[in-house]
Order: C-alpha cells, then structure tokens, then sequence
C-alpha cells in the first residue's frame, strides 16, 4: 500500500484533488466544476466526488496527511450551530478602505447585512473551513508574519467596528491543524479517509502556487493562469519600494516580495467564447486543436481581429457574426497579447522575466503553451503537476510530516530542500524565431487599435 498526500484545491469554478507521494510523483487527479458563486454545500459535495474518484484511481493509496488550498480573499461565515451562511467570494464588489485584503469585504456585509454580520460566530477562508469540516481546530492560515496586516489586526478591526473574536487564531502555514475526526471518518471511511490523519495547514491559492512552482528566490517567476491570470515576480524586498500600477505583497520567505501583474480575465475569456459560440459541449482540447492545427502558420491569424472583448455577461457584441474559428483565434489572441502586456508591464519597472513556471489548466496543453511562448516572447517552464495549487500543498504536508524545525529561518530552509526534491520541471517551451516578427508587428497593431485591455 502507497502512501500518499491529499492535497486539495478550492477554486472559483471547480475543485481539484490529487494523491501526490513524498517524492512529489502524481499518482491520481481529479476535478469537478460547478457554478461560479456556488455556496459551500457544493464544495463539500465536490470534495466527496473527487475523493471518491481519486479513490478508484488509486485504491491502494493510504492517506498520511491532508492539506487544502482554497481562493482568497472568498469567506466563509459560520454561525454558532457551524451552519454556513452565504460565502463572500473575492470578486464581489467591496471598496478599498484599509490595507487588509479581507475586511472591506466584512465592512461591506456588515453595512447592507447586519444581521447575518451580528449571527457569523467565525469568518473562514474556503480552504480553513474545509479543514476544520475535517477536524481540525479553528485557524487562520497564515503564510509569514509580514501578512498579518493584509488580513487582520486589533488597529484596522478597531477602525471600523469589527469584532476581531469573530476570526480565528492565525497559525502559521505547514503547521499540523489537528486530525479527522470520528465524525468525518465515518462519512468518507469508504474512501480512504481514516480517523487521526493529520490535517496540514495550507495556505491561499497564490501562495500555494508559488511554492508548487519552485518560485522561492529572487528572479523566479510564476504565470498563474486559470480564471484570471497573474504574473508573480519574486524580488528582494527592497526592490518594491518604488513599485506603480503592480500588486506588492509579501512573498512566502521574509526578506522577499511577490510583484504581480494582474489579467483579470483570462481562462473566463476562452470559457466566454465557448458559451456565446454555443460549443460548451466541446473539449478545450478539441476546440485548440481546431483554432490552432499541429500544422501552425502565422497566416491563420492574419485576419482582423474580430473580437475586441467579450462584454461582463460574457456574450458577444452586438453585430458580431463573423465565424467561430476567426472568434476564438482573436481570443486567444487577446489572452497572449495580455500576457505579453503584463509581462512588458513587469519588465518596465525593473523586473526582468526571463522565464515563466506556469501553474494551472492552461499549462496543460502544448498547443496553447507553444502559441503562448510566441505571442509573449517568453519561454515557458511546465511542471510535472500543472496545478501549482495541488504541488504546493503537497510541499507544505510534506514539510510538516517530516521532522520539521521549530525556528522560521530553519522552515524556509526545508521549505527550499522539499520543494527542490518535489518539484520537477517536464518542458520548456521557447518562442519561435520565425515567428518573433510576426507577433511583434500584430501586437503593435492590436495595441494601436485599443484591443488589449
């Protein structure tokens, strides 16, 4: 019997599991979709599917430890009989009145729903919340000490009138949480979940990826892309003092900073145009290799561009009928041209990209990664496991299982020792010389006539 991970991933759209080994080898994935804006009952009915799928995958798996991400800054409030109440997910509206990535959202709610505010005994994040379904106690996952005030503190909880007892305590990430429970045994005991497997403390989605992207020093860039898109640059954190129109936030080591440009729409973009071309039913698979034929010429993309955005609703313009494969090339189009704008966006203040470690569903298909590469004019490095989200916990299990050091300097240092061990890279795609041209003149075009956003 093998002994593996369970690390998990709570996204906007889906759900992601595997059984990763202590070597950091796949040795089962599985993903189920639902809604966007689903309520945490979903979750918990993916998490049951995915386990149960992982479990026919790999039935001689034993599960030595478990370790959830989730997507941030989503809360989730329980009241005091441990109902949860409607989640409030990180996209939804909320203005920028403090430093806290968290509590304008609690603001918000506070001021149009006081009543639900006064009954949330405590605020989780998705993946704190299914942890503690699991067994274990009540945190708050923190990634390093520089983050507290990007969650919470007595100062900002103070300013507006927030009870700060209504979060838990924060614990730092890749400590032991507690165990499952007699209670959560007994409904997954079937699947491989057994009492008194220790429950790791993840970390945010972004952070997760980082780690299961190797993205640990100065220079080390991560492209997250799945939904939305981030460019993470990984910098010493003196460099981000002088730092405009990029996101700054600590990294997962004390002494450096994670500089990201952000692509509010990316993978949501692709999935807008198979929804308003009516082929939801077709495989992304099928549709790239459709827009963009082992046999690729640049001259499949000389046509205008037809498509300057998808509207918020995620349908097309009014007046667009142009046909569906000269759509879908003018979105990927724009997708690659965004990439190559954050990446220029990067590289204007000082930031270098060299190379991107690419975490997500995107970095799964060759056909994508190779146009990407062209279009960005920057290599791209992919993972043995696409899903940084899922490697990272891993990583973050695998620190906590084995002897770990009390001090943080020391835990970096295993956090580096594991990730190297885990964390191994399959291929680089590089752009096309034939092909630099090209994109270099079509992207001057797309820029000229407003088609990045």
């Amino acid at each position: 019997m093998s002994s593996v991970i369970l690390s998990v991933d709570i996204g906007t759209t889906s759900l992601k599991a595997a059984f990763i080994d202590i070597d950091g080898k796949l040795k089962a994935f599985s993903r189920v979709a639902y809604p966007i804006g689903s309520a945490a009952a979903v979750w918990e009915k993916a998490f049951a599917l995915v386990l149960e799928d992982l479990h026919t995958q790999d039935p001689n798996g034993k599960i030595d430890g478990i370790c959830v991400s989730g997507n941030g800054p989503t809360l989730v409030p329980v009241d005091r009989e441990g109902d949860v109440l409607t989640p409030i997910y990180w996209f939804e509206s909320a203005g920028k009145i403090t430093k806290s990535l968290f509590l304008p959202h609690i603001v918000s709610l506070k001021e149009k729903a006081p009543s639900l505010y006064k009954n949330t005994e405590l605020f989780f994040s998705s993946h704190e919340w299914l942890a503690h379904k699991l067994g274990a106690n009540a945190f708050t996952a923190l990634p390093q000490e520089e983050y507290v005030p990007y969650y919470w503190d007595e100062e900002q909880c103070a300013l507006f009138g927030l009870d700060i007892k209504k979060f838990p305590p924060f614990v730092k990430m890749g400590s032991l949480a507690g165990k499952v429970s007699a209670a959560a045994a007994g409904l997954y005991a079937s699947l491989g979940l057994k009492n008194g497997i220790p429950i790791i403390v993840g970390a945010p989605d972004f952070i997760s990826a980082l780690i299961g992207t190797g993205v640990l020093k100065a220079g080390d860039v991560c492209d997250r892309a799945g939904s939305s898109e981030g460019i993470n640059f990984c910098a010493s954190s003196g460099e981000s003092a002088e730092v405009k129109n990029l996101r700054v936030l600590p990294h997962v080591k004390k002494g450096f900073c994670n500089i990201g440009s952000l692509i509010p729409v990316s993978g949501r973009l692709f999935e807008g145009y198979r929804i308003c071309t009516n082929q939801e039913s077709r495989s992304y698979e099928a549709l790239l290799e459709e827009l963009i034929p082992p046999e690729f010429d640049t001259r499949l993309f000389q046509q205008d561009l037809v498509l300057p955005q998808l509207d918020s609703a995620l349908t097309l313009p009014p007046g667009i009928q142009s046909d569906k494969t000269a759509i879908g090339r003018s979105v990927l189009c724009a997708i690659g041209f965004s990439v190559r704008r954050a990446v220029e966006t990067l590289e204007g203040q000082g930031f270098p990209v060299k190379a991107m470690r690419v975490s997500g569903g995107q970095g799964k298909n060759p056909l994508w990664n190779q146009l990407k590469a062209d279009i960005s004019g920057v290599s791209l490095l992919i993972p043995g496991i696409c899903d940084g989200e899922l490697a990272g916990s891993a990583v973050l299990a695998a620190c906590a299982l084995e002897d770990r050091p009390a001090s943080e300097g020391d835990f970096e240092q295993v956090l580096d020792a594991t990730a190297g061990r885990m964390i191994r890279f399959r291929e680089e795609y590089s752009p096309r010389s034939e092909a630099a041209q090209f994109w270099e003149e079509r992207y001057k075009s797309a820029n000229q006539l407003g088609f990045i956003k």
